[in-house]
């Protein structure tokens, strides 16, 4: 009875993974240097003046087919949205909830490629209370010729969402907690530390990457076994602290 159980959940967890494999994404977001954001990902800024505070990001069509493709605000916090520079095809200064960019038409993305503007980007530059974050939450979603919204399906989803958080604290967050510095090249992740720290490097959906121990001194890590993306850092003392930070490597 135990071995059937083990056979049925293995059964089971296979036929969720084949299913997960089948979804595809109509396009993809990317920053200028061709880095991949993944959906829902949270891109964190500590500045509001430009370039720091801008994300300039390109939209991909992954399909074979020309797509259209709008912004919509879906929800805002610790602002009301007047001091937010949103560019997607045409700017906008100052965004409202629940509306969606460009008011009155979309970008059209021609197969395998991104959209033909250059220099869209989302730019905070409220500074907020001085203690509450500064959040917005977009979506990027497909639409047909009418401006109707493409619904996603199984197969094929034709919307993504990614967040932007301002708080002017984030500063402090520093890899200088953990008393090590970095250098990336070559495929070469560098770790200068000075304690050791078990290592752990996640991606974005959670799934462990890579584990080292880190040793006072230089930390060599091959980090061209995988994709160029944003990853969570969780150094562990022997104390049993744990501090984390997030890193793009490219």
């Amino acid at each position: 009875m135990i071995n059937s159980r083990i056979f049925l959940f293995i059964a089971l967890f296979l036929t969720n993974i084949f299913v997960y494999s089948q979804n595809e994404y109509a396009f993809s977001l990317e920053t200028t240097d061709g880095i991949v954001i993944e959906d829902n990902e949270v891109l964190e800024f500590s500045e509001i003046t430009y370039p720091d505070a801008s994300f300039d990001f390109y939209v991909r069509n992954d399909t074979s087919e020309a797509i259209n493709v709008k912004i919509e605000v879906v929800s805002f916090s610790g602002t009301d949205g007047s001091s937010m520079e949103l560019c997607f095809g045409e700017c906008y200064y100052g965004i409202s909830a629940n509306q969606s960019y460009p008011s009155n038409s979309f970008v059209t993305i021609n197969p395998n490629e991104t959209q033909s503007s250059s220099g869209d980007h989302f730019f905070n530059q409220d500074s907020g209370d001085g203690s509450t974050p500064v959040e917005y939450t977009f979506r990027f979603y497909m639409v047909d010729g009418d401006g109707n919204e493409v619904v996603s399906t199984a197969e094929l989803f034709t919307e993504l969402s990614v967040g932007y958080y301002y708080s002017s604290t984030l500063s402090v967050d520093d890899f200088d907690q953990i008393n090590a510095t970095f250098s990336h090249s070559n495929g070469i992740l560098k770790i200068h530390s000075e304690k050791k720290y078990q290592l752990n490097i996640y991606d974005v959906r959670g799934s462990l990457i890579i584990e080292k121990n880190i040793q006072i001194g230089d930390n060599y890590i091959n980090s061209s076994i995988i994709p160029n993306h944003l990853y969570l850092l969780n150094f562990t003392q022997e104390n049993g602290t744990s501090i984390f930070k997030k890193i793009i490597l490219n």
